[in-house]
């Protein structure tokens, strides 16, 4: 097993109301370590793992959970002309 799999989920309140979702890794090593993703994000790791339900990433490959693509910080941006 590379890198480390998706061992459990639960879903978790947010300081602001919301809900996020928990996700808890265990590495090959024995190693543990938690993930907490917002609503938006988990919408995007479901997809990218292809799973309808978040119970379904039990046993998957940690790299499901990376989904955000930051913009280089040194890029140039663009010059917007009116």
């Amino acid at each position: 097993m590379a890198g480390a799999i998706i061992d459990s989920v639960q879903l978790t309140p947010t300081h602001d109301g919301e809900t996020a979702l928990v996700v808890s890794l265990r590495f090959a090593n024995g190693g543990r370590s938690s993930v907490q993703i917002d609503a938006e994000g988990l919408r995007q790791v479901m997809a990218k793992a292809r799973v309808g339900n978040a119970l379904e990433l039990v046993g998957q490959s940690w790299t499901v959970l990376d989904v955000l693509s930051p913009a280089f910080i040194g890029a140039k941006r663009e010059e917007r002309r009116i």
